[in-house]
């Protein structure tokens, strides 16, 4: 039942997106809208995340694990994006993790922030608001994140448990959506792993 539910919620969300998207020959948007809206037809993800500074440590990585690529693609992605103090936050590990000794790690960690279908925000709320209060996903990692809304603020959990709320505007691309998060939403391994 719940499986239902979740992917009924998926389908729903999936189908909302080209509604949303649909805004006419340049009428007004709503006021949420972000200035990238307009190159949708034309700008990857990959082009899109590279062109926002706070977005270039995951930038950066996407390029280092081969992962860059895909988002040039004619696939339809939402791809949760920590911003740079994300990265920061890890200190040490962040900086390592970003080496191509740690490809490995890296790429794991970057597939779990990688949803297939384009959402929107819009559409996570309702869908939140119509399966009591979360929606799972499963990741292209094979794990699953679950949206809940706590004080106005949607917050998505890792299967880690390790948690980041939507901080920002999501841009739209002409395969997916861009979605910026305050966080990483799997728990990256500490340096001395790779060493052996």
């Amino acid at each position: 039942m719940k499986a239902t539910k979740m992917l009924a919620a998926a389908t729903l969300v999936g189908l909302m997106v080209p509604l949303a998207a649909c805004s006419g020959n340049g009428e007004e948007t709503s006021d949420k809208a972000s200035p990238t809206l307009a190159d949708k037809t034309t700008r990857t993800l990959a082009s899109v995340i590279a062109g926002q500074s706070e977005l270039s440590q995951v930038s950066d990585a996407m390029a280092e694990a081969g992962l860059a690529g895909v988002f040039d693609g004619p696939g339809s992605y939402t791809v949760l994006v920590p911003e740079n103090s994300a990265f920061e936050a890890l200190g040490k590990t962040g900086k390592t993790l970003t080496d191509a000794a740690h490809r490995p790690e890296l790429v794991a960690v970057l597939r779990d922030h990688i949803l297939p279908g384009a959402l929107t925000t819009a559409a996570i709320e309702t869908a939140i608001a119509e399966n009591n209060g979360s929606v799972e996903m499963r990741t292209m990692g094979g794990n699953t994140v679950t949206f809940t809304q706590e004080d106005g603020k949607i917050v998505v959990t890792g299967a880690d448990g390790s948690r980041a709320t939507l901080d920002g505007q999501a841009i739209a691309a002409s395969n997916g959506v861009a979605m910026p998060i305050s966080g990483l939403l799997k728990k990256a391994a500490p340096p001395a792993t790779a060493q052996q």
